[in-house]
């Protein structure tokens, strides 16, 4: 294997049908990159949308904002149980009754929540007063927040860009071979790391808004996996209907 690459499922992977098939049969082509999955989805309802949409291709499956990873066995998605590697303790607990005290932010539903991720509804506004609150409890947490309305707090150390690291480290794939994929905030943080990045068309204004910071990242015209595909070509991994294979993998 000497390329990874990792997409988003919703808005960015998903959403036109067509040029989904249509990725999805030339990642089925020799010498196509391993592909995987990134969502802020739990892993049960990521692989449910994947399932539904008739996606049964995919190694691997980044979930919960980075804080769940999957190994594709047969039909299976097995947990791979060395991730997530965290930084320090975390007390999920501390963290609920923390937050409990603020009164512009509402608890998403249980199966949005994890061991490692608690997720709420919020204003943008909002941030900056549960940094502060945790800040104040001593709680080294990571906030992600997108969609408009969606906060996410988990362990430091702990995102969708800390997830795609490891894996390429334990797949033995350097970063200058991966590429990743998004539409939205909770994406910036894979489209921070050393490697290509593509933003889709029709993607998050939020996300659009922090593109020029982002100098390694090809935002796309076309939305959804034919965005994909135009970053494909974009950074010269794919040619016409063949893949380039002169990248070198550690």
């Amino acid at each position: 294997m000497s390329k990874l690459l990792v997409c988003d499922i919703d808005g960015t992977l998903l959403g036109r049908e067509d040029a989904t098939h249509r990725l999805l049969r030339l990642l089925r082509a020799p010498n196509a990159p391993v592909l995987a999955f990134a969502s802020g989805r739990q892993g049960h309802s990521a692989m449910d949308v994947l399932l539904r949409a008739g996606v049964t291709g995919g190694a691997y499956l980044i979930a919960g904002v980075g804080s769940e990873l999957y190994r594709r066995i047969g039909k299976q998605w097995v947990p791979v149980a060395a991730w997530p590697h965290l930084e320090r303790p975390w007390d999920a607990q501390r963290v609920r009754q923390e937050l409990l005290l603020l009164p512009d932010i509402r608890p998403q539903p249980l199966r949005a929540l994890s061991a490692y991720k608690l997720s709420y509804f919020a204003h943008p506004s909002a941030v900056s007063a549960v940094r502060a609150a945790l800040q104040a409890a001593s709680i080294d947490a990571n906030i992600v927040h997108s969609h408009g309305d969606m906060l996410d707090v988990l362990p430091r150390g702990i995102d969708k860009g800390a997830a795609v690291a490891w894996l390429a480290k334990h797949l033995g794939i350097a970063l200058e071979n991966v590429m990743t994929c998004g539409n939205t905030a909770n994406d910036v943080a894979m489209l921070e790391l050393p490697c290509a990045g593509v933003i889709v068309g029709g993607c998050d204004e939020e996300l659009l808004a922090r593109a020029d910071s982002l100098p390694q990242t090809y935002v796309a015209r076309e939305p959804c996996a034919a965005g994909i595909i135009e970053g494909l070509r974009a950074f010269g991994w794919l040619n016409e209907s063949d893949w380039r294979t002169t990248s070198r993998c550690l």
